[in-house]
């Protein structure tokens, strides 16, 4: 027989696996009215509106209040989150809350962590408004979709406050590399690149440790399609500026869902990693691509 547990088992810390602390019980009691609302604004850190979101931006340029070289930045940052997402969850392998909805492991949540990054990147890198009031709304929009995964029950309080953390640390560091914190500037060309780059790299190795998870290996071809066009066109899709037609911003902003709805297509096929890879490529390069072949052919 076993005795009474210790003081000192009975101060040990729980495992992460069971790391709830009643949260989830205080949102099972929530309105059904509320419930649903957050079921909605959860979608604001699903990984496709995001990167639909600042893949509008960079074609439409500055006049979407951030310049499109900040936006491919933000772009390349959204690829390493995919990868840092992916490549957490496999390390720690915990998962989610029991009878949650979703599949897959729980710790981080990927939405905290794509949030942040998609969301602080484009109010940090961003030039309209007042900084301050950007970054508000990007913390609320942030709050708001971390505290919908667990009135969701899909995630557990500590699961989206780590995805926050891991996501705000990623980009405080990507943008003090680059285009800087305090105070930052357009990204160069070289800091682009340098961006893509490192998504892939965080992808790759996320891609290494769990090869199952589709969305990394077309995350791997994407940031190697976006290093190498914007190595290529990156002066000229500066140069456009605002200087195109309204012609040419309408019909390069109704393309920007072929290439993505391209590669959500051929993530739903039973094809291998490499095809995978190869349609990310193509896509992040024809998304790249739009606003110069868009003012090249009507202007």
């Amino acid at each position: 027989m076993t005795g009474p547990p210790t003081a000192a088992a009975a101060a040990a810390p729980l495992p992460l696996a069971a790391r709830g602390a009643g949260e989830l019980a205080a949102a099972a009691s929530l309105p059904d009215a509320l419930v649903t609302s957050f079921s909605v604004l959860t979608h604001l850190g699903n990984p496709w509106v995001c990167l639909f979101t600042v893949s509008f931006a960079y074609v439409v340029g500055d006049r979407a209040g951030i310049a499109r070289p900040s936006s491919a930045f933000v772009l390349a940052l959204g690829l390493g989150a995919v990868g840092l997402t992916v490549g957490l969850k496999a390390f720690f392998a915990l998962p989610r809350p029991p009878g949650a909805a979703e599949t897959g492991y729980g710790f981080p949540s990927g939405h905290a962590i794509g949030t942040t990054v998609f969301w602080g990147g484009a109010a940090l890198l961003a030039d309209a408004g007042r900084r301050r009031v950007r970054l508000g709304v990007a913390t609320a929009v942030v709050a708001v979709v971390a505290v919908s995964r667990v009135v969701l029950g899909v995630h557990y309080l500590a699961d989206v406050i780590a995805g926050v953390a891991v996501g705000g640390l990623f980009v405080a560091a990507a943008a003090a590399a680059g285009p800087g914190l305090r105070r930052p500037s357009t990204p160069s060309n070289r800091a682009v690149v340098t961006c893509f780059l490192v998504g892939g790299t965080l992808a790759a190795a996320a891609a290494a440790a769990n090869p199952v998870e589709r969305e990394v290996l077309l995350a791997v071809g994407t940031a190697a399609g976006g290093a190498a066009t914007w190595a290529s066109i990156g002066d000229a899709a500066r140069s456009i500026g605002d200087a195109v037609s309204p012609r040419s911003l309408v019909v390069g902003a109704l393309s920007v869902p072929v290439p993505l709805v391209g590669m959500a297509a051929v993530a739903e096929l039973p094809v291998q990693s490499l095809a995978l890879a190869g349609a990310g490529a193509v896509g992040g390069a024809a998304l790249l691509s739009l606003p110069v072949a868009a003012a090249s052919l009507f202007e």
